[in-house]
């Protein structure tokens, strides 16, 4: 692995330059682990990604969201050969941008507007930077890390990470999911940690996708963190002993 130029943490970093950028990220941990299920590429699931990144961007980066998005035509869908056609041709107009179905622009709009009003929100988005890039050397690994947090406030030192789900009463406590996030915020705070010398408070915030758009505000545990540290553990060394 390449040594990163520069450690620290760099706000206003663009994604793509991100990536690009070497180290080992959370990312690349979750595909070493031992009980990670195969990921599936089907349409439902890319959706899904794509419903989420626009999520994303309209939430942390509100700016940049009309300048990367775009809203089909009411009634304009992917079905049949005509539909096919007449969305590939609204695509191609639009080649800079992403396009969303109408109800998907619609849901991420109201989904805005209970976002901004959540008491807790407010209270965690009065301080802080959305999208903050960190950098670092890790002594025990011996490897260049990096991570790309949604929010953080170095102030009071809390990481927030924003997830996307059908039903908020159920997300984060299933496995392997439940061992992706303990990695995540393992991470995260590792990270953190490494740069600035604080114990981070990690927090996941679950946004439903539908109305009425419910939030559910997760802290995670010591025990959670432990136990993505020995996950953490486990794909690293999966990693040597496969580089070796």
């Amino acid at each position: 692995m390449n040594k990163t130029e520069t450690f620290g943490i760099v706000h206003n970093l663009h994604f793509e330059e991100y990536r690009k950028l070497p180290g080992l990220n959370q990312s690349t941990l979750k595909q070493w682990l031992s009980t990670a299920s195969k990921q599936n590429d089907t349409y439902k699931n890319i959706q899904a990604m794509q419903f989420g990144s626009a999520g994303h961007c309209l939430l942390l980066e509100e700016e940049k969201f009309e300048e990367l998005y775009v809203s089909a035509p009411n009634g304009l869908r992917q079905r049949g050969k005509l539909g096919k056609e007449r969305w590939a041709e609204f695509s191609e107009q639009h080649s800079r941008k992403t396009v969303l179905k109408s109800n998907e622009w619609e849901r991420l709009q109201n989904i805005r507007r209970v976002f901004q009003i959540h008491p807790q929100i407010k209270k965690l988005w009065a301080s802080g930077k959305a999208e903050v890039s960190l950098f670092w050397q890790d002594p025990e690994f011996c490897l260049d890390c990096k991570a790309r947090l949604d929010w953080f406030d170095p102030d009071s030192g809390i990481i927030v990470d924003l997830k996307f789900t059908n039903n908020v009463s159920k997300a984060g406590v299933q496995k392997p999911i439940q061992d992706y996030y303990a990695v995540q915020a393992a991470w995260y705070s590792r990270g953190v940690y490494q740069l600035t010398k604080k114990n981070a408070d990690f927090l996941f915030v679950f946004i439903e996708k539908y109305a009425p758009h419910s939030i559910r505000v997760v802290p995670v545990s010591a025990g959670d963190l432990k136990h993505g540290l020995q996950k953490i553990e486990s794909a690293v060394i999966n990693i040597s002993n496969a580089n070796k």
